[in-house]
């Protein structure tokens, strides 16, 4: 069905060829990748959710209108990075990888990585010794399971333990893992003090 929904359109941009992907899934949001360093050379502009893309080229460079979740391998998994701004030259995204599949994040589909000293919130239910969050969050965002992508029950366990010790908690007690669109949150976290 995704595949219906694309048209690819071949555009030129400053003497190189640019392709287009899709209608967008978020009004104005799009993420362009370019061949070279500065926004020049070939480029790849996506407006939709892509699992497995293949632009032809190791992107040098990042256009973002929004916030998008990109991943060194197919279907979200390998190492994820969020973008949320442009990027003149691909050392400043702190990765060094292809990007291989692509999302955008709507307001409140998640946080990748926290802010240092981010407090979770979110329905929770706090004892003398504990507190249980049904869907915990950071501001807006639900938190993922695993920030670098599909999540391995260790990577969710060092997850839930961060959330916990953010908390001012000692451990997480439990937790399980809730798919959502390909993504997975963390839910039904316990905090304990013990």
């Amino acid at each position: 069905m995704l595949a219906a929904l694309l048209l690819a359109v071949a555009a030129p941009e400053g003497g190189s060829g640019q392709l287009t992907a899709g209608v967008s899934d978020q009004p104005g949001a799009a993420l362009t990748l370019f061949a070279e360093h500065f926004y020049r050379g070939k480029s790849v502009r996506y407006t939709v959710d892509e699992g497995d893309i293949r632009p032809g080229f190791a992107p040098a460079s990042v256009k973002a209108v929004g916030r998008w979740l990109v991943c060194s391998e197919p279907r979200f998994k390998g190492r994820c990075v969020e973008v949320d701004k442009d990027f003149p030259v691909e050392a400043a995204l702190g990765i060094n990888f292809n990007i291989r599949s692509l999302r955008a994040l709507q307001p409140g589909s998640g946080a990748a990585l926290p802010p240092p000293g981010a407090k979770p919130g979110g329905p929770s239910l706090a004892g003398s010794s504990s507190q249980f969050f049904a869907e915990p969050r950071y501001g807006s965002e639900r938190a993922l399971a695993c920030p670098d992508g599909a999540p391995g029950l260790a990577c969710a366990k060092r997850t839930a333990e961060d959330l916990c010790r953010r908390a001012g908690y000692r451990a997480a007690a439990h937790f399980t893992l809730q798919r959502e669109r390909g993504l997975y949150y963390l839910a039904d976290v316990l905090c304990i003090k013990p």
